[in-house]
């Protein structure tokens, strides 16, 4: 049987602020994503998600091709934006083998900041433009 690596994150979660120009709304954006990418098409990440008070949760139910069949590299990939999401919440993602990650955030107007990250992780949590673009070039 052969034995996962740990400390290698499998996802990647950027979450950060973001305005609407035309609501002229704050709201908080999340995007799950693979560290893997995907050569012949950009897979979407199928997930349930639930909001309840100030918990977040997040089931991942696998890939599924996207609704557009046209050729494009990059990563699988799901994206929520909330609105009026303030305070201190618990964001808990949940894997297909039932492997968990709860982490908890501090979402203001025009900031999110990581309080409380789990022992181990499967996902790498990006919260500002300056850690977003070396995710990309070394994940």
């Amino acid at each position: 049987m052969r034995k996962k690596k740990q400390g290698h994150a499998e996802y990647r979660l950027l979450i950060f602020p973001s305005f609407s120009e035309v609501t002229k709304k704050f709201s908080t954006l999340f995007r799950l994503e693979t560290v893997k990418e995907f050569a012949n098409f950009s897979y979407e990440i199928a997930v349930e998600e639930r909001v309840l008070n100030n918990t977040i949760s997040w089931k991942i139910h696998g890939l599924r091709s996207p609704q557009v069949s046209l050729p494009a590299t990059g990563p699988a990939a799901f994206a929520k934006k909330y609105e009026n999401l303030r305070g201190v919440y618990e964001f808990t993602i949940t894997k297909l083998d039932g492997a968990e990650n709860s982490f908890t955030l501090s979402i203001l107007e025009q900031k999110v900041s990581v309080v409380k990250v789990p022992k181990h992780r499967f996902i790498k949590v990006l919260t500002s433009q300056d850690e977003m673009v070396p995710a990309f070039e070394n994940p």
